[in-house]
């Protein structure tokens, strides 16, 4: 089949005879991929930031339909189509039950692999087909009033930017700022306008996607160095998302969030020490919330929202690169690692 393999940092390769995944438990399925994405957190191996072993094909964002199942699967059949979220959930251990579906306690995420343990890597999605173990448990039935784009975003970043705004207690009438306006960033403006909080100020140093935010909905759309002479946001605000994943950008978000407010942190995190101090986050009375959001719990409050109206899909904004082929897997990981402007989430369609 074809595949994109990551050979380590800066190299991501087009396989075209990657041999295709077998069902290896009588929990697993096989997926036929009819779209795939390319998230944020896959550059962290490719750039370095994060170790991660070689040969493995990556991505965690995916749309398709199921072409083989175990014998042990009973709620999912082949033909259905279903999206793939991040990481795999057995939906039996007590982290499943109480709903911490992302780190489930026999659960992996896709597109990674351990340094130095080809045993323990799951390929992932960015294939013409792809492995699922845990089935019943991991996939979910696409809705079908919903179209191929947010299907997508349904898979990893919606639902994260859920997590994420409700993690930092959103509080209708008070503002809300995002820091960090990728994929997940865009779409915390639209849930936060969802979640009934405003105004909504969004944050990021690309002009494109500040832009974007505001066609989200964003009441005010900031670079980093204005953020600090912002009015609105002289003294702080009690409800802040960090979603760049940076050092920087994390700083920024404690720097913003007021005197006993929430700072949810939602990007993945690869530096060894906070942005700031024990003794600052002290003296400031702060909440910090940090982790992995919780896919598989939170994605039937996301699809409410979608049916029900209250939450716009935001796709057409954030899907700006819908039809990439494979074979040019490595060129758009370098495009997209280079943050080019009116670039923020390519789909790969193998």
């Amino acid at each position: 089949m074809q595949a994109l393999v990551f050979d380590g940092p800066g190299c991501i390769r087009y396989d075209a005879g990657r041999p295709d995944p077998e069902l290896r438990t009588p929990t697993d399925a096989i997926v036929d991929v009819e779209v795939a994405g390319l998230c944020g957190s896959d550059l962290h191996p490719y750039l370095g930031r994060e170790p991660a072993g070689s040969g493995v094909v990556p991505g965690h964002e995916v749309v398709g339909r199921i072409s083989a199942v175990g014998a042990e699967v009973a709620e999912r059949r082949v033909g259905d189509r279903v999206l793939v979220p991040f990481s795999t959930s057995c939906g039996r251990c007590a982290r499943c039950e109480e709903g911490l579906t992302a780190r489930c306690e026999r659960g992996a995420l896709f597109g990674y692999g351990p340094p130095g343990d080809p045993a323990g890597a799951l390929d992932g999605g960015q294939a013409q087909r792809l492995r699922v173990p845990w089935a019943d448990a991991t996939l979910r039935l696409v809705p079908t009033w919903m179209d191929e784009p947010t299907a997508l975003l349904c898979s990893d970043n919606l639902p994260t930017a859920w997590e994420a705004v409700a993690r930092a207690d959103p509080r209708p009438g008070h503002p809300l700022v995002v820091v960090g306006l990728g994929t997940v960033g865009l779409c915390a403006v639209a849930v936060a306008r969802a979640q009934a909080a405003g105004p909504v100020v969004a944050i990021d140093p690309i002009a494109d996607r500040r832009d974007r935010a505001a066609a989200l909905g964003a009441d005010l759309a900031l670079a980093p160095e204005d953020a600090l002479e912002e009015p609105l946001l002289a003294g702080g605000v009690s409800s802040v998302v960090e979603a760049s994943g940076s050092s920087a950008g994390q700083r920024l978000a404690f720097t913003v969030t007021a005197p006993g407010g929430t700072c949810s942190v939602i990007a993945v995190q690869t530096a060894e020490r906070f942005a700031l101090s024990p003794a600052e986050a002290y003296d400031r009375n702060l909440t910090l919330r940090f982790g992995r959001a919780n896919v598989l719990a939170t994605l039937p409050l996301v699809l409410t929202a979608l049916a029900d109206g209250r939450l716009p899909s935001p796709a057409q904004v954030c899907v700006t690169h819908p039809d990439v082929a494979l074979r040019d897997g490595p060129k758009a990981y370098a495009r997209f690692a280079a943050r080019e402007p009116g670039l923020v989430k390519i789909a790969f369609r193998p």
